[in-house]
């Protein structure tokens, strides 16, 4: 059984849950290879695992680091942009912690809760090295809270086109639609005013409910830009990113101060990261030729195009600029 001071001298062991009374923390201790690996942080089980009570961890000394974040709207290559930057002994990318799942199921999580929980995470894995977060897409409402813990912390808001969005919703099949309706349940809490379609979304199709997810999504986006900070949040669009790679993660790393040189560049851009699915680490191409086959139809065409037409005239009638405008 591990000690308080070698849970929280030793970065490996990572914030993982909070139990249901908002009183004990498990940590999860996790190789650097898992901390590393493709799948989710949330998705995995870790070394060895010991809960904390919470009480005990406040005011404790914490050797923390910078941290930076990467959020998003969902299926927008926000793995790809997390693996990319991830530069051994300067940058380790955390791929959706737990932690931050746990934190969002809180109804109210205080100011001091969500901190520490950002100063367990910053814990630098080497010396000098960055910590680069991206959460789920399901806990953006944390996003206001979760940058007022530090001024000097940045974000990039990752985003897709709406018809982007809807291919790869329908590329993953069953859960991929299950998902989009997920999104809409998720950010009707909190993301934007939607009494007018809560008798209509349970006969609407699941395009259209995922749509009007992505539509919420671009409203909290462009509402927590403006209270942060322009500065300290930028907004990059998924198909800049693909087809500006080079410029993109130069950029990134610029605007979120992870000291990566044109050599880090130009490594990233040589390695393996482009030529696997960052989710699966299956050969990308491939992978993209085998889901396009199966998915696409003149059916789903018309269907995707009608929903972009729709959404984009709730988006004019509101005074929203669609998808937000790229700032980075």
């Amino acid at each position: 059984m591990a000690t308080l001071n070698q849970i929280l001298s030793n970065p490996e062991w990572l914030p993982h849950q909070i139990d249901p009374s908002g009183k004990d923390m498990l940590f999860v201790r996790f190789t650097r290879d898992e901390m590393k690996a493709h799948e989710f942080l949330a998705n995995q089980r870790g070394k060895d695992q010991q809960w904390v009570p919470i009480k005990d961890l406040h005011g404790a000394s914490l050797q923390t680091g910078p941290v930076s974040f990467i959020f998003h709207s969902g299926f927008c290559r926000s793995t790809l942009l997390l693996r990319a930057l991830g530069v051994e002994g300067k940058v380790l990318g955390l791929n959706e912690p737990e932690i931050l799942n746990s934190l969002s199921r809180l109804a109210d999580p205080s100011d001091e809760l969500i901190a520490l929980v950002i100063d367990l995470l910053s814990r630098p894995q080497s010396a000098g090295a960055a910590m680069l977060i991206k959460p789920s897409n399901f806990q953006n409402r944390l996003i206001p809270k979760i940058m007022a813990t530090r001024q000097d912390m940045r974000a990039i808001l990752l985003t897709n086109a709406l018809d982007e969005f809807l291919w790869a919703i329908v590329r993953k099949g069953l859960l991929g639609r299950q998902w989009g309706r997920q999104t809409y349940l998720v950010a009707a809490t909190y993301a934007g005013q939607v009494d007018a379609f809560e008798a209509l979304v349970p006969g609407m199709t699941d395009l259209q409910v995922a749509a009007l997810g992505w539509l919420l999504m671009q409203n909290w986006f462009e509402t927590s830009q403006r209270s942060i900070g322009a500065s300290r949040v930028a907004v990059l669009h998924s198909a800049h990113f693909d087809q500006n790679r080079a410029a993109t993660l130069a950029s990134s790393a610029a605007h979120l101060a992870l000291g990566l040189e044109t050599r880090d560049i130009t490594a990233i851009l040589d390695g393996p990261v482009f030529a696997t699915d960052a989710k699966s680490g299956a050969d990308y191409a491939a992978k993209e030729a085998r889901d396009g086959e199966r998915s696409r139809s003149a059916v789903t065409e018309d269907e995707i195009r009608e929903v972009s037409w729709w959404i984009a005239e709730l988006a004019r009638v509101s005074g929203l600029s669609v998808p937000l405008k790229q700032t980075l």
